[in-house]
């Protein structure tokens, strides 16, 4: 009994691995681009339009990105220039003190 399933599930396999392929040899077959009729300019000038849209938004997007990333590099910078101001008035306020109590260890 196992036997004859074994050949039997052999057999099958064997016919499952056996089809063949069938396939044009020419390589423009099935392609868009190939023809030249109405139909395939219609839908090379769709695709074209299709990509053109999307690179449109891509750069949208990469524009806003940009204007975006300038405006907090200009914060930054900013804020940056009151930070050093205020550095250099605190350097300032504690020179002054120490002249002050220098004078007044002096006296």
């Amino acid at each position: 009994m196992l036997r004859i399933c074994a050949n039997l599930l052999k057999q099958r396999t064997s016919q499952v691995l056996v089809s063949t392929r069938l396939t044009s040899t020419d390589p423009s077959s099935g392609s868009i681009n190939a023809a030249h009729d109405k139909f395939s300019e219609r839908e090379k000038a769709l695709e074209n339009s299709y990509f053109r849209k999307q690179n449109d938004e891509l750069m949208t997007k990469l524009r806003k990105r940009h204007s975006e990333l300038e405006k907090q590099s200009d914060d930054i910078e900013q804020e940056q220039e009151k930070i050093e101001a205020e550095i250099k008035k605190l350097e300032k306020q504690r020179e002054e003190l120490a002249k002050k109590t220098q004078k007044q260890t002096k006296k």
